[in-house]
């Protein structure tokens, strides 16, 4: 009888480890449209190509800007998908030839996004710590921290954050999405080259993004 009960144990815990390993691998796309939702693909793809970004950083940069909601405003009053101010977005529609826009059009931000995203890179030859910065905190502080060497300690933490925000969710995006983002899977970004560092962070934020969900369900 005592050697059923271990045999039954060893079964079990065999099951259990099977079970863990399968949604390692399979959960985290399977709570992808939940946590990291993709939406308007097709102009990302579109328009990321034409200004030569990274798709999976545009969708990044949407994600944390406005989780995709093309009417998102914020108390600052930026506006839309990628959160433009009234002022950069006239910049961008002079830069990209649409005379009359409306900024809560998706496929309009993101044009304007993926075209800011490569004046950024360009700026600030490819360093995409410098390009994140400006595009959170403006070019002004951008080119005082890279100026002194320190964007690895951005002094604003909403910026410092935010830039490590977005470089993970481009991981994140790139290794969900490479499909529908017209991408090779896997995308090398760096600090996340390693598959395992990359797959155990999409895990983190997966509990700590649907926990947060369920929160706000009862609240």
């Amino acid at each position: 009888m005592k050697k059923r009960s271990q045999l039954k144990l060893i079964v079990a815990s065999f099951l259990v480890v099977i079970t863990m390993s399968i949604s390692y691998v399979y959960l985290p796309p399977m709570f992808a449209d939940t946590v990291y939702p993709l939406k308007y693909e097709n102009w990302i793809r579109q328009y990321s190509t034409k200004y030569g970004v990274d798709p999976a950083l545009v969708a990044a940069v949407i994600f944390q800007e406005s989780r995709f909601n093309p009417k998102a405003q914020s108390p600052a009053g930026a506006q839309g998908l990628m959160q433009f101010m009234p002022g950069t977005a006239a910049t961008m529609a002079r830069e990209t030839g649409r005379a009359n826009y409306d900024i809560y059009d998706p496929e309009t931000s993101i044009e304007f996004g993926s075209a800011h995203l490569r004046d950024l890179l360009v700026k600030y030859n490819g360093n995409l710590d410098a390009a994140l910065a400006g595009y959170n905190a403006g070019t002004g502080n951008a080119d005082r921290w890279v100026r002194l060497g320190i964007l690895d300690r951005i002094p604003f933490a909403e910026t410092n954050n935010y830039v490590k925000k977005v470089k993970n969710y481009q991981s994140v995006y790139a290794m969900m999405y490479p499909e529908q983002l017209g991408i090779k899977p896997p995308l090398v970004v760096e600090g996340q080259n390693d598959t395992a560092a990359l797959r155990g962070f999409v895990w983190s934020q997966v509990f700590s993004n649907v926990f947060t969900y369920f929160t706000n369900r009862e609240t």
